[in-house]
């Protein structure tokens, strides 16, 4: 892996950037003083009580946070690396000494990064758990369905769903920045978590209770992916990574028919169903059997297989950000993010028995392309924040099985192909408003949000062939298992498209008891 960061030349400093928040009420603070002890390096909390320390020299260093009517606290052991970014979120409590004196409260970096964690799920009124952006930083999970693996009380199945407390995934509902999801499948309500990659997560929560500012339609959870949000200062970031497993990479790779754009997660075409094609109607009982074989000359059928050798994983990563601060203390913040990975598996010689009523060996090959793009846009104005977030991200998976073995159920050595193509997409556009209203903390929140998923099938195929056990180690052939009521020799089209319309409108008012 590749990393610059900042101004791509400049990898001998790194930066410190957080939040800092209140301990009792979860706000956060503007003009906090956040300095280096022993440097001249400081910055005052912006008015999301951000901060980012830049400049800063490779090295161990103290840092103190000090707000008029807090007590200030002192973090030792805050290492800073070349070209990298140590986040620092600080909690701050009200000062309760009567006398005149400071009160500076110390701790270690990463007492105080656990603390601030803690101190969300504590004040917030809803029972939660998620995982940070720094969690998600350094782990090597390529989307939030890996990321969510990692959070408690959530359990990930086929790589995808998630279950909340037991509870499947029609029970919970997904959000990305505060706005449902539609779901990604055609059978049942469910999203496909696999979808997002994490390097566009900025961090995910999951609710488990109900407050007035979720959906009601769950008894699960309610999974919130919020995307990155504006920088504090102009950034570029640049990543190239590669990966190799030594059960595929450079191996031997069957597959159907290969196309240049099936590493840009499209398919040329090729697989679809012709122009005028019926795709709605039930015809069969209408058609003879002549004119059936005539449809189904229509229907593009490649039962050929090619063989290639797996490359390594590919995993790629551009970020920019950028920043303008006008002279009135307004400020606009835009980050544009890309991502692309492609992986070539093979699984050779899984074995899958179901109560002695098989035996089956399967290899399988699996060529999986993602591709995904963000761009978000913020401007602050007084205390007041209006963002514009749009992310959209393909996954491209063609899988390719070879089944061998014997089915003792109907006493026959069975030989078994399968193709199967499936595209997912997500697009998500919110505008989102942030505004404080009076002196007693009161808050208004708005949003506006579109969402489009599609789950695209075009062209699975099944070839199945069996031949009686009589005829086992002999040359006898194979035969086409062709029925009106078979599964193992079928194609099948599907294609879900649902586009998800959404608005709120929150009011917040801090209630002393």
């Amino acid at each position: 892996m590749i990393a610059m960061s900042g101004d791509l030349f400049a990898q001998s400093t790194g930066k410190i950037a957080g939040k800092v928040i209140d301990q009792k009420t979860n706000e956060t603070l503007i003009g906090a003083t956040v300095m280096i002890e022993g440097t001249s390096k400081g910055v005052a909390t912006n008015v999301d009580g951000q901060y980012t320390l830049p400049g800063v020299q490779a090295g161990r260093y103290v840092v103190t946070i000090k707000y008029i009517g807090y007590q200030s606290k002192s973090i030792s052991d805050v290492i800073v690396k070349a070209g990298d970014v140590t986040n620092l979120n600080v909690v701050l409590s009200e000062s309760t000494s009567q006398s005149l004196g400071e009160v500076v409260i110390k701790a270690t970096y990463r007492q105080a990064s656990t603390a601030s964690l803690y101190a969300v799920q504590k004040n917030a009124a809803v029972i939660s758990d998620g995982i940070s952006s720094e969690s998600i930083k350094r782990s090597p999970d390529r989307n939030t369905a890996d990321v969510l693996k990692r959070v408690s009380g959530a359990t990930v199945q086929d790589n995808k769903f998630v279950v909340i407390r037991g509870l499947s995934d029609r029970y919970n509902i997904a959000l990305l920045d505060g706005a449902v999801l539609p779901s990604t499948e055609i059978n049942t309500r469910a999203f496909s978590f696999d979808i997002v990659p994490s390097a566009l997560v900025e961090n995910i929560t999951i609710s488990k209770t109900a407050t007035p500012d979720l959906p009601g339609d769950f008894a699960g959870g309610a999974i919130n992916i919020q995307t990155k949000d504006i920088p504090d200062q102009n950034f570029i970031t640049v990543g190239i990574g590669g990966g190799y497993n030594t059960a595929s990479t450079f191996k031997d790779f069957t597959t159907g028919a290969r196309n240049a754009t099936d590493y840009f997660a499209f398919d040329n075409g090729g697989k679809y169903l012709p122009p005028n094609f019926p795709g709605y109607k039930v015809i069969q009982g209408d058609l003879t059997p002549s004119q059936n074989v005539t449809v189904a000359r229509r229907i593009p059928l490649d039962l050929n297989t090619y063989k290639s050798t797996a490359l390594p994983i590919q995993n790629h990563q551009f970020t920019i950000g950028r920043v303008k601060d006008f002279e009135n203390g307004n400020r606009f913040g835009a980050i544009v993010g890309l991502t692309y990975r492609n992986s070539q598996t093979v699984i050779n010689d899984l074995k899958i028995n179901y109560l002695d009523y098989h035996d089956y060996n399967d290899d399988i090959t699996k060529f999986s392309t993602s591709v995904g793009g963000l761009a978000n846009f913020g401007y602050t104005f007084g205390k007041n924040k209006i963002t514009f977030k749009n992310i959209y991200n393909r996954v491209y998976d063609d899988q390719y099985l070879y089944r061998t073995g014997a089915n003792f159920a109907r006493g026959s050595d069975i030989k078994y192909y399968a193709f199967d193509l499936l595209q997912k997409s997500l697009f998500k556009s919110t505008l989102e408003g942030n505004h404080p209203i009076g002196e007693k903390g009161s808050k208004v929140n708005w949003s506006l949000s579109y969402a489009n998923v599609i789950n695209d099938q075009p062209d699975q195929r099944k070839v199945g062939y069996s031949r009686n056990f009589s005829l086992s180690g002999t040359d006898a052939p194979y035969n086409a298992d062709v029925t009106t009521v078979g599964k193992d020799n079928t194609t099948l089209f599907s294609k879900l498209k649902e586009n998800n319309f959404s608005g709120a409108v929150n009011y917040s008012l801090p209630l002393n008891m």
